[in-house]
C-alpha cells in the first residue's frame, strides 16, 4: 500500500504542477523521494548481499578496494569503515549520487516533476532502493549525458569511467564518445560500431564477462519481468524514432542527437533480450532515464489541444507496468514488503 500511495501522490503532484519552472512541488518531491530511498530498511533483494560486502571490507584496506571489481563501491565501504559509519550510510551515499544525477537531467526537461513521477515505478524502486552499485552508476551517467549535450567530451569520459567504477556495465556508454563532437548520421553510427569491436572483444575477455556468461547466459538465471520492462523500452525507442524524432529536433534541438542515439540503444535491447533477459534488463535501467525524459516531453512535442491521448499514454503505461509488477511479481512480494503490508 505504501508504494501505491507514493505513486498516486506523485501523479497528483504532477497534475497540480505549474509546468516548466522548478517551483512548487518539485523540490519537496525530490527531497522526499531521496529520503524515502536513502533511509529505507531491509528493502530490496540485494540488502543482505551488500551487508556481506560491508562486512568483507572491514578487515581490508584502500589498496584492496582499488584492486577489486567495481572499485568505487569498495572505496565507499572502506571510507565508511574508517569513519565508523553504519551500513545504512551506503544507501544514503548511493541514493545521493543517484538523485543528484536524476535532478541534473530533470532540470533540463520541459517538465522536471514529470521526470521524477515517471521514474518512480521502475527506475527508483529497482535501482537506489535495491541495486545501489548500479544506482550510483546511473546517477553518474546522468551527468555524462548532460556533458554530452554540452559537447564536453573530457567531462563526458570522466563521468562514464567513474560510473563504470561503480558498475562495470556503465562502460557501454563510452560508445557515445564519437558523437559528443561528431554529427548524428548513419556514417558515424557505422563508424562507432566498427571502432567498438576491439573494445567489445576486450570486454568479453575479462573475468567479469566470464562470470556474467556463466550466471546469466549459460546458467538458468532469468528476469521474469524483463520482457515487460525491456519491451516497453523497445516500444518507446521505436515510437520516438518513427513519430517523435522530427518533432524533438524542432522543440528541443540541443538534446536531439543524444536522445536519438539512446532511442537506438533502446531498440537494440530487443536483440539482447532473447540472449539473456537478465543482462538486457540490467542495461535497460540505464535507458529508463531517456525513456522518462521522452515521456515527460511528449506534451511539448504536440500542440496544445492535440495528441492528448499520446501525452497520457506514458502515465498509463507506467501505471499498468507498476500494478502488474506489484501484484504478480514474487520478487516484489519477497523484497519490498518491509515498508508495509500490501
Amino acid at each position: 500500500m505504501t508504494y501505491y500511495l507514493v505513486f498516486s501522490s506523485l501523479l497528483l503532484a504532477r497534475l497540480l504542477d505549474t509546468g516548466r519552472r522548478m517551483i512548487g512541488f518539485y523540490w519537496a518531491v525530490l527531497i522526499a523521494l531521496y529520503l524515502f530511498s536513502a533511509l529505507r530498511f531491509e528493502v530490496g533483494c540485494d540488502w543482505p548481499n551488500y551487508i556481506l560486502n560491508y562486512e568483507m571490507q572491514k578487515p581490508a584496506s584502500y589498496e584492496d578496494a582499488f584492486a577489486s571489481s567495481n572499485p568505487a563501491h569498495w572505496v565507499v565501504l572502506e571510507t565508511m569503515d574508517r569513519l565508523g559509519l553504519d551500513y545504512v550510510w551506503l544507501n544514503i551515499v548511493t541514493s545521493a549520487i543517484f538523485f543528484a544525477g536524476l535532478h541534473a537531467v530533470a532540470r533540463r526537461s520541459p517538465a522536471p516533476l514529470a521526470v521524477l513521477a515517471l521514474a518512480f515505478p521502475v527506475l527508483i524502486l529497482n535501482m537506489p532502493m535495491a541495486a545501489v552499485k548500479q544506482a550510483a552508476a546511473i546517477g553518474l551517467i546522468c551527468f555524462a549525458l548532460n556533458a554530452f549535450i554540452d559537447g564536453r567530451i573530457v567531462r563526458f569520459g570522466l563521468f562514464v569511467v567513474l560510473a563504470a567504477c561503480f558498475h562495470g556495465s556503465a562502460a557501454v556508454f563510452i560508445l557515445l564518445a564519437p558523437f559528443v563532437l561528431g554529427r548524428y548520421s548513419f556514417r558515424n553510427i557505422a563508424l562507432a560500431g566498427i571502432l567498438a569491436v576491439p573494445g567489445v572483444f576486450a570486454l568479453l575477455a575479462t573475468e567479469a564477462a566470464e562470470v556474467a556468461n556463466t550466471r546469466y547466459i549459460a546458467g538458468d538465471m532469468d528476469a521474469g519481468g524483463a520482457i515487460f520492462r525491456v519491451g516497453l523500452l523497445v516500444a518507446t525507442g521505436l515510437f520516438y524514432t518513427v513519430f517523435l524524432s522530427s518533432r524533438w529536433k524542432v522543440a528541443l534541438p540541443r538534446s536531439h542527437k543524444l536522445i536519438s542515439l539512446l532511442a537506438l540503444g533502446m531498440i537494440a535491447l530487443g536483440v539482447l533480450l532473447p540472449l539473456s533477459s537478465v543482462i538486457a534488463d540490467r542495461f535497460g535501467y540505464y535507458f529508463a532515464v531517456p525513456q522518462v525524459l521522452i515521456y515527460a516531453a511528449v506534451p511539448w512535442l504536440y500542440p496544445r489541444g492535440r495528441g492528448a491521448l499520446v501525452a497520457l499514454a506514458p502515465y498509463a503505461a507506467m501505471t499498468v507496468l507498476f500494478l502488474a509488477w506489484t501484484l504478480l511479481s514474487s520478487h516484489y512480494a519477497r523484497c519490498y514488503v518491509p515498508y508495509g503490508v500490501i
